[in-house]
């Protein structure tokens, strides 16, 4: 019996060890490497240590005040906390929560075309398609710590969930969707439900619109609103203003201007998605939508197809309408299209072999996946490697070097001031922040313009611009020096 058995589990489990090993190298190889990067990704760092610095919880703060710029709810907040307390205050721990949601879909990816597919050679077509994807496995999303990750983890979730439910009618696949939703509202707001729309045109293109006429999906959707109005809710009371923030910041503003200087394209999504972001997949996708648009009504392939292309395209829709388009807010789609191309060259290779009545062995087709995704995968890792290597240009984010090396070239300094050149960015804020938790050190962040220190203090400073202004005003004595970045004891005033 376990002699039977044993090779039977082994063939089960074999697959998902495969598709853990290949993600590796995309997901994982090198994420702490680069410098926390500036504006969204240093901001939510900070609102996350934020949460273990004040022990709150429910307002997100910025240099200890309440944060209104960045006004997402605070899923993606708390689980930046919980990793900075387990793993301590550095990029690896920024980014790790991203990185598994990251790897959490590219498995439930590989399930899922599994399943539509009927191979598991099919789901891993899948999931090497969205590992070799440069719209999501890039900074902003897969491999930084901001929100776009763990949304696309919870979007693809309820949208793969949805389809289930109207394939097979079953509630539970019902309040699966609407949980999956509801995580979606609570990690980036109102961005947690625009596939909405898709879905319903979904039921509708794929002949299950009945299934509207059942109360659970509605109940279902409700909990996602019910979740986000008590947040929002509770947030306002907690500190007032917040709920105008989050209407000149998340909905009304981007949806109405195009905000903080981001002009764009109507068509840039689409633009971005030939040119680079999905260029090597693309026509397996419009061929996996020619062919199983016109299969048997009611069979996989025509389901699929035709609820793809409902979700898909009602979601670059509405974000190409909205007036504020940014390169990341497409990352949701890219599951939904790399199990459309996964199926595209399924269905294309089948209908090959048939056609030339010529069948073929299991490892023939499993090489077949390999060798097509070959090429992508090595490009992948060229890509990866550019981004954690690529010289540093701006000075701002060479503070976390010097920092990280202070307990070693000063291992008694613990109190001195971050003096940067004025430029809007919060990586030195997220690093000031880190070394707090980290080492306990007690810093404040200062630009040429703001609160003058007086001569004894400590300062560090990247660049030329940050440092100049200091030695023309000051007789200074370097302390350490990091690359362009020194720490300066300000003696006296000239």
């Amino acid at each position: 019996m376990s002699s039977v058995s044993s090779p039977r589990i082994w063939h089960r489990v074999l697959p998902w060890l495969v598709v853990l090993a290949l993600s590796y190298l995309p997901l994982f190889w090198l994420l702490g490497h680069m410098p926390v990067q500036s504006w969204d990704e240093a901001r939510t760092g900070v609102n996350g240590l934020g949460i273990l610095q004040h022990q709150d919880w429910v307002v997100m703060r910025h240099v200890k005040e309440p944060d209104l710029w960045n006004c997402k709810p605070p899923l993606h907040a708390w689980t930046l906390a919980a990793s900075f307390y387990l793993l301590g205050a550095n990029e690896w721990a920024l980014r790790l929560p991203s990185a598994l949601a990251a790897l959490a879909t590219v498995l439930l990816v590989f399930r899922a075309a599994w399943w539509w597919l009927g191979s598991w050679r099919g789901g891993l077509l899948a999931a090497l398609v969205l590992l070799t994807t440069q719209g999501y496995v890039t900074t902003h999303i897969a491999r930084s710590g901001d929100f776009d990750a763990p949304l696309t983890l919870w979007t693809t979730l309820g949208a793969l969930s949805w389809l289930r439910y109207l394939i097979g009618g079953r509630p539970a696949y019902a309040w699966l969707t609407g949980g999956a939703f509801t995580l979606a509202v609570l990690t980036k707001g109102i961005a947690g439900a625009v596939f909405g729309p898709g879905l319903l045109l979904a039921a509708v293109l794929t002949g299950y619109g009945h299934r509207l006429r059942n109360w659970q999906p509605w109940a279902a959707g409700a909990l996602a609103l019910v979740a986000a109005a008590v947040w929002y809710a509770v947030r306002e009371a907690a500190e007032p203003g917040y709920l105008d923030a989050v209407w000149q910041y998340e909905i009304g503003g981007p949806a109405t201007a195009q905000l903080e200087g981001h002009r764009t394209s109507v068509f840039m999504y689409l633009n971005t998605l030939t040119e680079y972001k999905f260029t090597v997949w693309l026509l397996p996708a419009l061929a996996g939508w020619l062919l199983g648009w016109w299969q048997p009504r009611g069979s996989r392939e025509w389901v699929l197809s035709r609820a793809t292309a409902a979700i898909a395209g009602s979601f670059l829709l509405l974000i190409s309408l909205v007036q504020t388009r940014l390169l990341w807010y497409d990352a949701p789609v890219y599951p939904l299209l790399a199990i459309q191309a996964a199926a595209g060259l399924v269905w294309l290779g089948r209908t090959i072999a048939a056609h030339w009545n010529r069948p073929t062995t299991p490892t023939t087709r499993t090489l077949a996946v390999l060798a097509v995704a070959l090429f992508p995968y090595l490009s992948q890792w060229r890509y990866i490697d550019s981004l954690a290597n690529s010289p540093v240009k701006d000075m701002n984010l060479l503070y976390g070097y010097l920092i990280h090396d202070l307990p070693r070239q000063l291992p008694n300094l613990h109190k001195y001031v971050v003096m940067t050149d004025g430029v809007f960015n919060d990586s030195p804020v997220f690093y000031a922040a880190a070394a707090q938790h980290q080492f306990g050190h007690q810093s404040r962040v200062r630009t040429p313009w703001g609160i003058w220190p007086d001569p004894g203090e400590i300062i560090v400073a990247c660049g030329a611009k940050a440092r100049k202004p200091w030695q023309k005003r000051f007789v200074t004595q370097e302390l350490a020096r990091t690359d362009s970045c020194v720490t300066l004891r300000l003696v006296e005033r000239r």
